[in-house]
């Protein structure tokens, strides 16, 4: 069976730097799990909030700023990978946070999943939490997503890299508000700004531990 390495282009997991024990416990719940090959993966250096701080018309605080960036960083990377003749050399990338976790037949699930995916898709995700109805598909594997939160596990098609990238960065719409990256990705969802997919079961949770963004304590989480 195919795992997330060979299903994606490229696969980054996004750590911050103060964080090595989400690291560590991430590249080996990845190889026990068999779910990508830790060679292949990207493993991305986040922007910390607390040490960069935020733009003075940010409500949101150090901790959702600093995974914006994150985010968009990634993108602009991407954005950026492209041949001798400045063409995009990356199909799709997935881009994981470093406290996900898998589902015991998780490698089984991604792949009935991703063999049925419709090829117009703009966005996968492989976890999340529906905040809206989700509508189904031809393929009992697949739903649509009308509304989708989190951003521990989600995939982005080369056909909407730039689309997503000029809507999460459209500082208009943060503006007197305290929405965080997520809330931003869900307004395109529920406009179907582009095609988005994910398993009819999640596939990938967040582990229990405490937040980079809020410094709480959660528990594990499927959603």
């Amino acid at each position: 069976m195919k795992n997330l390495t060979d299903w994606f282009d490229r696969v980054y997991v996004i750590n911050c730097a103060h964080r090595p024990d989400r690291l560590e416990e991430t590249k080996r719940h990845l190889e026990e799990t068999g779910m990508a090959n830790n060679d292949w993966v990207h493993y991305y250096p986040a922007i910390i909030g607390d040490w960069t701080t935020h733009p003075a018309d940010w409500g949101s605080g150090n901790g959702a700023w600093g995974c914006l960036r994150s985010h968009q960083r990634i993108l602009e990377d991407v954005l950026h990978t492209r041949d001798g003749r400045h063409t995009l050399t990356l199909n799709n990338v997935l881009v994981l946070e470093d406290d996900v976790i898998f589902k015991e037949d998780s490698l089984e699930k991604l792949n009935e999943f991703m063999e049925d995916v419709p090829d117009d898709w703009g966005q996968i995700y492989l976890g999340g939490q529906h905040r809206r109805d989700k509508a189904q598909t031809r393929s009992p594997n697949v739903v649509i997503g009308g509304s989708v939160n989190r951003t521990h596990a989600y995939a982005v098609n080369q056909s909407t890299f730039q689309e997503l990238y000029r809507h999460i960065s459209y500082a208009t719409d943060y503006r007197d508000t305290n929405k965080h990256i997520d809330h931003q990705l869900e307004l395109a969802h529920r406009r179907k700004d582009w095609p988005v997919y994910c398993p009819k079961d999640w596939i990938v949770g967040q582990r229990a531990g405490s937040s980079n963004i809020n410094g709480k304590i959660n528990e594990t989480k499927f959603w």
